[in-house]
């Protein structure tokens, strides 16, 4: 089956960002150490903004697998009879012993593949207080993170 984004083709198109897991630990570490950042509310993100049309043909190369127009569905309903084939997968390609439901939140997914708005944060608050490490490209985000889990046999290599 080709990779395709699974919300509307509006989604496929609008800006939007996302944040690191590391960065948002850090950013949480500076407001909770540096002084005049108590009892505020901060918008943190890798500091980029994309769409997913430029990510998601990239997210199939990396994987090797072949990509095609956006199909919207429900992730969650899609998935919901895929825990078995997700164990044979696991015993097939040797992974870390997890349950699918232990790795993944599919309605997640569902939300923020069918937002039609353009959507990104303004993060200038937290830079204006010293906080500059929000210059993560996404995409090199998100090829560590998925290099992080074949390295940890969590998902096929």
């Amino acid at each position: 089956m080709p990779f395709r984004f699974p919300g509307p083709p509006r989604a496929y198109e609008v800006l939007v960002n996302v944040t690191d897991a590391r960065l948002l630990a850090q950013g949480q570490a500076y407001v909770a150490t540096h002084a005049g950042t108590n009892g505020e509310i901060y918008n943190l993100t890798n500091g980029d903004v994309f769409r997913w049309k430029q990510l998601w043909p990239r997210f199939a190369q990396y994987f090797g697998v072949a990509v095609d127009e956006p199909q919207p569905f429900s992730l969650a309903e899609y998935m919901a009879d895929k825990p078995a084939l997700w164990e044979a997968m696991g015993r097939k390609y040797h992974l870390a012993p997890y349950a699918l439901n232990e790795l993944v939140q599919w309605p997640f997914g569902d939300s923020i593949f069918r937002v039609v708005y353009d959507a990104f944060l303004d993060v200038n608050k937290l830079r204006r207080l010293g906080f500059h490490e929000m210059q993560v490209p996404s995409y090199d985000s998100f090829e560590r993170v998925f290099d992080e889990l074949r390295a940890q046999r969590i998902i096929p290599a």
